[in-house]
């Protein structure tokens, strides 16, 4: 009778043991999981940074650029055809729709004196500014004249 009654004692002992070891590793299981997920989100929150300021640098990157290019375009194309000048910034945007409308090419510029000018075409030479000139005084407007942009 003692024998059994050690055996079962062992059996009961191991068998509520067995189970309290099953749980401790099913949680040990949930806490790594959990870590991982933790790790994973951190790491995809580190990649959305990334990309987000590899993104910002190339749009940096791409308005430097264009500035640039306006830069060097501004230099090389420094004759300017003028054929209206306004001190009212709406009064010479209304003009430059109205001259867009008639098939130029406008642009506005801004002088030294805050004045408005709307221009109809950029050259590198004085020689085909003075050919534009001669077009726009005939077609749009007989005071039209030539602003060198420094």
């Amino acid at each position: 009778m003692r024998k059994i009654l050690i055996a079962l004692s062992l059996i009961v002992v191991f068998s509520s043991g067995c189970n309290m070891f099953g749980k401790k590793k099913r949680a040990e299981q949930a806490r790594i999981e959990a870590q991982r997920k933790k790790d994973s989100i951190a790491t995809a929150q580190k990649k959305a940074k990334a990309l987000k300021i590899k993104k910002q640098k190339e749009e940096q990157a791409k308005k430097d650029s264009i500035k640039k290019a306006e830069e060097a375009r501004r230099k090389l194309y420094k004759f300017h055809v003028i054929v209206g000048s306004f001190k009212t910034p709406q009064y010479a945007t209304a003009y430059n729709d109205l001259i867009a409308k008639k098939g130029y090419q406008t642009e506005l510029l801004t002088n030294s004196y805050n004045f408005q000018m709307v221009s109809i075409g950029a050259f590198k030479s004085w020689r085909e500014a003075v050919v534009e000139l001669n077009k726009a005084r005939e077609a749009i407007e007989p005071t039209s004249w030539i602003y060198i942009r420094q």
